[in-house]
């Protein structure tokens, strides 16, 4: 049986653009576990997109390995996701997002203003502060219908677990003094 063919030139344009798009909704989807809740809307378009991309890969791999026996160049897509995957899996985009921002977060959960221009800290996007017992709630960017945010609480959580009542907030352990939370719309 004689060899195949080498890859023609439009197989490996449509892999290699497959694998660039792929790596940018990757990107996409890793920014929008940045928060300590997932930035549900812009998760769920680059999750359909990234569906329609594999649908893409599959195509084109199997017709790089049963026309050309190039498997190689289709395996770039698939461990972009499963890299993608185990960080997110592993809290990584959301820890690296902390560690950056805790020291500025914290010279202003000192302050814990009553007055707040909406800004960056860090690299979240806080769009509210506000005071709490003996603490700062940063109400941050993200969540679907209800507000989420980080709070530094020196003294402790009031109460841990998810909201009972709307207008209620749930805590979740995040990091030494610092919470994550959700307040029910």
């Amino acid at each position: 049986m004689p060899d195949s063919a080498p890859p023609s030139r439009w197989w490996t344009a449509a892999t290699r653009t497959t694998a660039v798009l792929v790596g940018l909704v990757c990107g996409v989807i890793l920014w929008t576990f940045l928060p300590p809740v997932v930035v549900f809307p812009y998760f769920a378009l680059a999750s359909a997109v990234l569906l329609a991309l594999g649908g893409i890969w599959v195509i084109l791999g199997l017709i790089g390995w049963v026309r050309f026996r190039a498997l190689r160049p289709s395996v770039t897509a698939p461990v972009l996701v499963l890299i993608t995957v185990a960080a997110v899996a592993a809290s990584v985009p959301s820890q690296f997002a902390f560690a950056v921002s805790k020291n500025r977060l914290t010279a202003v959960a000192r302050e814990c203003p009553k007055t707040f221009d909406d800004r960056r800290i860090g690299v979240y996007r806080v769009w509210q502060i506000r005071p709490v017992d003996g603490g700062c709630l940063f109400y941050i960017e993200g969540g679907l219908i209800d507000s989420i945010g980080l709070a530094h609480l020196p003294n402790g959580a009031p109460y841990l677990g998810e909201p009972r009542h709307d207008g209620d907030i749930g805590y979740r352990e995040y990091h030494g003094d610092w919470y994550r939370f959700v307040q029910r719309f």
